[in-house]
Order: C-alpha cells, then structure tokens, then sequence
C-alpha cells in the first residue's frame, strides 16, 4: 500500500508541476531597457564594400572541372589565387600610401555554391596576407 501512496504523490507532484513550464514556443522573456537603443526613423548607413571577391564555379560541373574556379576581384576575372593574392597586396600598398585603415577596410567573400571550399579557404588567406582584418563572407548562391 505504503509505495502506492509514494506513487499517487509522485504523479500529483508532476501533474502540478507540468503545466507551469507549458510556454510559447520560441518566446523569450526579457526585460530590456525602453529609454536606450536605436532612435526610430535613424537606420544605419550601409559599409561600403571596398573589395569584392567573387568565386565561381567552372560549367560544366562535372569532372576535372569540379576543382576549378573562377575568381573576380571587384568584377575583373583574375587568372588565379597567386594574382588575387598579388593584387591584393599591391591595393594595401595604395591604401597604406592615402593614409586609409587597413583594419577597417572591408573584403567580402562571396563564393557560388559549386565552388569547393579549398577556394574560399585561398581566397581568405590571400586577404589576410595582404593585411586586411575586415573579411565578411556572403551565403553561397
């Protein structure tokens, strides 16, 4: 009889305590402060991409041409990393000649989605040698 009782009590007990943690899903509760934030009306002026990198995929994908990409700098086709790599760092010698932040000058990635990621790894590592920190990434197309 005794662990009946036990039992009756353990099922009372969760029967009572289940239905208080039944929430939203995907409803966060927080208390943020009203009086601090963005002003309504002011939205945020978009950063200027100053180089862009674009890796694409060679059609047709399908054999030896699976491994092999296409990248452009700023639109202009270069024949490979090694050029990437050289213009990049002749673009920090002119920008380190204005005066302008290595640091804060933007280099965004954008790889299409056949390209392998032993590109987009070259292409990084190119921007870095070349002394930019500012490197963003775009989702594959």
């Amino acid at each position: 009889m005794v662990p009946m009782i036990d039992v009756v009590f353990q099922l009372l007990l969760f029967l009572m305590i289940m239905p208080a943690t039944g929430e939203q899903e995907g409803y966060l509760p927080t208390n943020l402060p009203e009086n601090v934030g963005q002003t309504p009306g002011l939205v945020p002026k978009p950063v200027d991409i100053a180089f862009r990198i674009d890796l694409l995929h060679v059609e047709p994908y399908e054999g030896a041409n699976k491994s092999l990409a296409i990248v452009r700098l700023n639109q202009e086709e270069l024949p490979g990393n090694r050029e990437l790599r050289m213009r990049l760092r002749q673009a920090r010698a002119r920008l380190e000649a204005t005066g302008a932040d290595i640091g804060k000058t933007p280099v965004l990635i954008s790889p299409d989605m056949g390209v392998w990621y032993k590109h987009v790894v070259a292409a990084f590592d190119a921007s870095v040698d070349a002394g930019f920190k500012n490197i963003q990434f775009t989702i594959p197309k």
